[in-house]
């Protein structure tokens, strides 16, 4: 081998070695963390606690549960309600404590902060048994807590996001989920604010309607909208009751949300001024005293007007349950069938037009019309459409199916007079006026200038 082959190959040679000690450290080093998670302080599970206290020595606060049936309720310092999820979170936690090591010839307590510990768990299982966990100091790096049982001499040294699960202070206990409801449950939600009032009902095919207009709402931003005043949760608790509840601007609130399940449960949310100091909101539920704070970004996201949950599609169309569009364009006339082989092809006016390029041009007006989306909402009065040229429409579409060889009008669009190359429209379903984009007369143009029609 020559000398620069030599020198080239060694490089690799040597990074080949690196990598495979470094594989072989992470394996081994994987594989022990796996076996130190197996030591445990405890051999129970956490069905086998039936009440436990937080015994916090430098707050001076202690916070006691007790189970009743499969339920937890929070006895000390008062009959709170409960996170229902934390609480389950720190009795797992309790009774299968992540464990790295056991500490071996440990010395003197003080040194780990456990001769006078500052925090202890006391815990007792269905069995009678009563056990304490005690907590000493955090490690130098502060990614491990020194735990021992009371009775017992033996240390460990536990995983500090397993112990700050249930190192908590009552207020961290509290209930801040505002709306306990299942998803597939709610039925109707309500949105109340000074100016505007009206609901989302979901309909027996799943639908959800906007009341009291009857519009056809979208599903897909309403899901998305329950969806976070489900996950909404308060930011804190400012007090337990309030007599005057116009401090908090929850007398008249800014905004009330209803959400109503097929189960008759239902949850009423009123939300007030906004805090002093915090971008958060005061709130409350209508049948608790319990003044919280909530994210300053939720109410935003919500209070908004009926038009931002109604469906902006306008038509649902496919090649199959269409045989038939009709074009009138200032007084033109343009027709599209299917023909024999099921294509559709410009029937009229007759041109001589090459087969495929008639059915793209076909196609591609049909496409548009299925995926026509309304820009914008701009009249629901149904008494305006000679301001938006809508009185005697400079275009009409008429998409056909036929039924028992009966020609059956489907859907009907109606375009008036645009401003920058954005047209007022309307559908044949409704009196409702909207805004959308050239993308129709772009179709319409290419078919008129494919077969010459002359206007």
């Amino acid at each position: 081998m020559s000398p620069k082959k030599k020198s080239s190959f060694f490089p690799w040679f040597v990074a080949g070695i690196f990598v495979l000690l470094l594989c072989a450290s992470l394996y081994f080093d994987s594989k022990d963390k796996t076996e130190k998670t197996k030591i445990r302080i405890y051999s129970m599970s956490k069905d086998d606690i039936k009440a436990f206290e937080l015994d916090n020595k430098t707050t001076g606060e202690t916070v006691a549960f007790e189970r009743y049936g499969m339920d937890w309720s929070m006895v000390r310092p008062k009959s709170y309600e409960i996170e229902k999820t934390d609480v389950e979170k720190a009795v797992t936690h309790i009774a299968a404590l992540m464990i790295d090591r056991k500490i071996e010839n440990a010395g003197v307590l003080s040194d780990y902060g456990l001769e006078k510990p500052g925090f202890a768990v006391n815990f007792a299982l269905k069995s009678g048994k009563q056990l304490s966990l005690l907590i000493g100091d955090k490690n130098p790096t502060g990614n491990f807590y020194y735990v021992k049982d009371k009775e017992r001499k033996e240390l460990f040294v536990a995983y500090s996001y397993s112990v700050e699960n249930f190192m908590k202070s009552s207020a961290e206990f509290r209930k801040k989920s505002l709306f306990e409801l299942d998803p597939e449950k709610i039925s109707k939600t309500v949105f109340r604010s000074e100016v505007r009032e009206f609901s989302l009902v979901k309909k027996e095919s799943k639908d959800w309607e906007i009341k009291p207009y009857g519009f056809k709402g979208n599903n897909e931003e309403i899901k998305n909208t329950i969806q976070k005043m489900l996950s909404l949760k308060a930011k804190s608790i400012i007090a337990d009751s309030a007599a005057d509840l116009k401090k908090y601007g929850l007398e008249k609130p800014k905004l009330t949300l209803t959400a109503e399940s097929v189960d008759n449960k239902t949850v009423v949310m009123l939300i007030g001024n906004k805090h002093l100091n915090k971008d958060e909101d005061y709130a409350k539920l209508e049948n608790s005293p319990v003044i919280y704070t909530i994210d300053g970004a939720f109410m935003p996201a919500l209070d908004k007007t009926y038009n931002y949950f109604r469906e902006s599609k306008l038509f649902y169309l496919s090649g199959s349950d269409v045989d038939e569009m009709e074009i009138i364009k200032n007084k033109s006339k343009i027709v599209i069938k299917k023909n024999k082989k099921g294509l559709f092809e410009v029937a009229e006016p007759a041109r001589d037009l090459e087969a495929k390029r008639s059915e793209t041009l076909c196609n591609d007006l049909l496409r548009t019309l299925s995926t026509l989306r309304a820009q914008t909402f701009a009249d629901d009065s149904g008494q305006k459409y000679e301001k938006y040229g809508l009185r005697e429409p400079k275009t009409i579409i008429t998409v056909y199916e036929l039924r028992n060889n009966e020609k059956i009008a489907k859907e009907k669009l109606f375009i008036g007079d645009a401003v920058k190359k954005i047209y007022y429209a309307k559908t044949g379903a409704g009196d409702s006026v909207y805004t959308i984009g050239s993308e129709v007369i772009n179709a319409i143009d290419k078919i008129e200038k494919a077969v010459e029609v002359k206007q």
